[in-house]
């Protein structure tokens, strides 16, 4: 009888892991060697504090992470921290970074709170309507993904990263350091 349990689990475990590896792999944003178009978000703890703003127009050229999340949850708030970590380290590379919560204005309070009390220096920013804002389809956004950053540099995308988590964002920091190291053309 204990045969027949060990090898049920067996065959769940191996089931299990064939049907993770059958799972499709969620694409979102746009893909690497596109550009970064203009879009305007409400910045909710920025220099722009209450207005409208293009993030990539201020940054310009300058290079960026743009971080793209669809939840408030603790996972969120951990990968915004490292974000915001990962720009201040690279500050004297002009490295800049924005944490943009898809989901909308309900959010603010929420960033407000997770800026204050982690010391966030990044803007966060809201899409003004959520979901259904143009930028989600501009900028290929997946509903699904969890989150999805793009590192660029003269506003072109020289990585996208999708569903990264928290133990995993050193993809993020490998990219950045790759996009910073690689000569400007």
């Amino acid at each position: 009888m204990r045969k027949f349990a060990c090898l049920a689990v067996v065959i769940a475990f191996f089931g299990a892991g064939l049907q993770a590896a059958n799972e499709p792999k969620v694409v979102s944003g746009r893909e690497v060697g596109a550009n970064t178009p203009s879009f305007v978000v409400l910045d909710v703890t920025g220099p722009h504090k209450g207005n409208a703003i293009c993030y990539v127009c201020e940054y310009r050229t300058a290079p960026t992470v743009l971080g793209f999340f669809q939840d408030r949850g603790e996972e969120t708030a951990n990968l915004i921290v490292k974000l915001d970590s990962l720009v201040q380290k690279e500050q004297n590379r002009n490295l800049k970074g924005v944490g943009v919560i898809v989901s909308g204005p309900e959010s603010k309070e929420w960033l407000e709170n997770l800026a204050k009390e982690k010391g966030i220096k990044i803007p966060l920013v809201v899409f003004r309507k959520g979901t259904q804002d143009i930028n989600v389809k501009l900028y290929k956004l997946n509903l699904q993904a969890k989150n999805t950053f793009l590192v660029a540099r003269d506003r072109e995308i020289s990585a996208n990263l999708t569903n990264v988590s928290d133990a995993g964002f050193a993809q993020v920091t490998d990219a950045t350091e790759k996009m910073l190291s690689a000569p400007e053309t």
